[in-house]
Parts: C-alpha cells; structure tokens; sequence
C-alpha cells in the first residue's frame, strides 16, 4: 500500500529513521526500495535527504541510485545540506564515484550545494580531489557561478563562506554574458565601473580613518610603555632610551605600532591621490589604500593591547583578563575586515590571493565550525 504521495512503508520508515523496519529487507520485499514515490525519490532519497547515513548503508545495495530527476543520494545530500550523509558517501567504496553525476538539468552535487547556499555540505566536495569544478551544467554554469548573487538565505555568513569555498576552486567566468545578449547589454549600457561623485563620499570618510589611525600611532610610538630613561636615572649613554628595550612585548609593540603607523600613512596618501579624473587608476589606487588601512587596524589593536598588558604586568589576573578581551575583540576586527574585503558588493571588489598550500589547511578545519553557524532547518520545495 502506498500513502497519498505514493510513498510505501519504506518511504515512511526512511523519513522517521526507523531502523528495524528495515529488518523486513527481504528477497520479496527488496523491490519496494526501488519504488519512488510522487516527486519521483525512492526511500534511500528520503534518507539523504534526513540525513540519516545508517539507513543510506542499508538501501544502498538493494536500491537504485538515482531517482525521477536523474539526481544520486549525493546529489540530495548536498542539496539539503546534509554534511554527515555527503562525508560519508565520499568515504564509501561503492557510493564515491557520484562526486561528479549529473542530474537531468546537467547539475553535479556540488552545483546544488553552491545553489541552495550549503557551505557544510561543499567544503567536503571542494576537499575532495575527485571534484571536477569545470563541469558545465545545461545553463553552461560551472559550480562556481551556481551561487545566487541576492541570496534567499536568512543567515548572512552563509554566502560568504559559499564564495570563499568556491573562489578557492575556480576563478569566475567573465564570459557569461557572451551567453546571455540582455545581460551583455546591460553591463554595457549601465556600466560596469562607478562614476567618481559616487565614491568621494565613502573616500573621503576613509581617508578621515586613515588620518587619525596615523596620528594615534604616531603619538603611541613617541610615548611607549615605560617611558624613557631620565637624566637624573641612567647613564650617559641610556638618556633618552626607552626603559624596556630588552622586552619582548616591547618589542612586538614597536613592531606591531610601525607597521600600522606606515600603512596607514601610506593609505592616506594613496586616498588623496584617488581624486583623478581616469576612474581605472582611481579603483586601483582605492583598492590598494583600502587594503593598507586594513592590515593598519588590526596592527594598531595588537599594539595597543600589549601595551596596556605591559603596564598591567604586575596584577597577572588583570593582564590575562585584558589579553583575553582584547584577543577577542582582534578576531572580530579582523574577521570584520576579511569579511568586508571579500564581499562582492564592494564598490570596488578587492581580490584576496589565493594560497594553494595554505588553502586545504583552513578549508579542514572549517567542518567543525560550520556545524555551530549553520542552520539546520533548510526549507526547500519540492515541487
């Protein structure tokens, strides 16, 4: 008997993860696993997309792999997010080789974990070095132009890191419009650069930041912790010196102070050079001065937080409080900051370098964080 969306009992037990139904998996009842329901899924698609890997484990064997819209277990892993499921599958002897199936529109899993904005899920497909990123689907987009530029989701990260994870696989296609004459046609009548009364208010209030991050650095390197030797205090060849030279807070201070002082007076100096009537020289030198001034802040925040610890070193618990309070606030500043460089809707776009020995590296620790900040109610249609 099948319910009113033609699923049988195996439909139901794969949605409620009931394992023991399935000990009624016998040679007469195996073709009810290949059986699809309405929307054309079989039980083991109903168990990818719950997430329920034990029951995949089960079905597989007995079970097609693709259901009415040509799409594998994986495929719907991916696109319901499913992180456990798409691990798993990627480890099975049997089940791996689906990394790069197309369903009927020409998708592979990870065009679908890039459309519905399902970070958890790409990061284990990016890893793999099965993944092809090239592979076109039937609208001739790779994975990387899969993603949504106005994005439905209601999390805001989850963009970001879908990008990122993309961006570090294959660079996007700027031949797209060729493909679709109406969009090449607006990018050429609208234009694609920004007209220059539209930037001089945002390099204006820059260049303000970036004249007074100068000042406070410059002021902090004429008065460092400690203060100098006196007449009165040192000898003849110590007046003058600072008192803690030997330090090594100290001296990172002094590091971390220079460094934010130089950038942001050198991005002072490229904002006032922005002012040029040619608007390719003007977004480059806007990029490079937004970039110098925002290696400065986190700079400048380093230094300061080692200063006051230096001139709190007495009391340890105040000294590890504020180390810890400033640590904190330093990640979100810098976090900020990559966040901010790395969106694409920038009024000029600033490309972050791509690190191919850096890259596995982070993207492996990024599972463990991802399933803090993701959502796990991911609501899709099926129709």
């Amino acid at each position: 008997m099948t319910d009113s969306k033609g699923g049988n009992v195996f439909h139901l037990a794969a949605f409620w993860n009931v394992p023991r139904v399935f000990d009624l998996l016998q040679p007469e009842t195996e073709y009810l696993a290949r059986e699809p329901d309405k929307n054309g899924d079989l039980p083991i698609h109903i168990a990818s997309k719950r997430g329920h890997v034990e029951l995949i484990n089960k079905l597989h064997p007995v079970s097609q792999w693709v259901n009415g819209k040509r799409q594998t277990v994986l495929h719907v892993a991916a696109k319901y997010g499913r992180e456990e499921v798409v691990r798993s599958i990627l480890k099975h002897p049997d089940l791996k080789e689906m990394i790069n199936e197309r369903d009927h529109d020409g998708n592979t899993p990870s065009h679908l974990a890039a459309k519905y904005l399902q970070p958890a899920a790409l990061v284990h497909l990016v890893l793999d070095g099965r993944m092809n990123p090239s592979l076109l689907n039937h609208k001739h987009l790779a994975v990387v132009d899969s993603a949504p530029n106005h994005s439905p989701s209601p999390t805001w990260i989850r963009p970001h890191l879908v990008r990122i994870l993309l961006n570090a696989v294959s660079a996007e296609r700027r031949d797209l419009s060729i493909l679709e004459p109406e969009a090449r046609d607006k990018v050429y009548t609208d234009g694609s650069l920004v007209k220059p009364p539209d930037v001089k208010e945002p390099i204006d209030t820059l260049l303000v930041v970036a004249t007074l991050v100068t000042t406070v650095t410059f002021a902090a390197g004429l008065a460092v912790p400690g203060g100098f030797n006196g007449s009165d205090m040192a000898s003849k060849d110590d007046r003058g010196m600072a008192t803690m030279p030997g330090n090594i807070k100290f001296q990172i201070f002094v590091i971390c102070n220079t460094f934010a002082m130089f950038c942001s007076m050198a991005s002072a100096v490229v904002f006032m050079l922005t002012h040029v009537p040619e608007v390719h020289f003007a977004v480059f030198k806007f990029d490079l001065a937004g970039g110098l001034l925002g290696m400065s802040l986190p700079a400048m925040s380093c230094a300061f937080l080692i200063g006051v610890t230096l001139t709190s070193g007495k009391l340890p618990w105040l000294a590890t409080t504020i180390s810890i309070i400033g640590s904190i606030f330093i990640f979100i500043i810098t976090g900020g900051l990559f966040w901010r460089l790395a969106d694409e809707s920038l009024i000029f776009p600033i490309a972050i370098p791509y690190l191919p020995p850096i890259r596995p590296l982070i993207f492996r620790c990024f599972p463990r964080y991802l399933n803090y900040i993701r959502v796990e109610t991911t609501l899709i249609s099926d129709d």
